[in-house]
């Protein structure tokens, strides 16, 4: 199956392409697209975790749910949360865990 890619333009400054340039002669990475894209990616997962870690705190959403919405186990869910000193697990939290597990 093919995917069709987006394209999107970013403007760097120079401080930024410096340190991009530096890091990518440092590391022999000659394509800089993919190396943008690989950062871009790891630093969404991360925005998308902090963002989830914030709602199950909120009690928003179950760590089933985020876990889900992340594409990580439960267990990695839980893993995420303890790294940001989040420590939620309540009877509501359980209760939306087993309907979101039924259906």
């Amino acid at each position: 199956m093919i995917t069709m890619a987006h394209v999107l333009s970013v403007r760097l400054d120079e401080d930024l392409e410096k340190r991009l340039a530096f890091l990518m002669e440092k590391r022999k990475i000659v394509d800089k697209s993919a190396y943008v894209r690989r950062l871009i990616d790891r630093s969404l997962r991360e925005d998308l975790l902090d963002f989830l870690s914030g709602e199950i705190a909120a009690k928003r959403i179950s760590m089933w749910k985020a876990s889900s919405i992340a594409g990580i186990s439960l267990r990695a869910m839980m893993i995420e949360l303890a790294k940001r000193e989040i420590s939620i697990y309540d009877e509501q939290s359980l209760k939306e865990d087993l309907l979101f597990a039924e259906g």
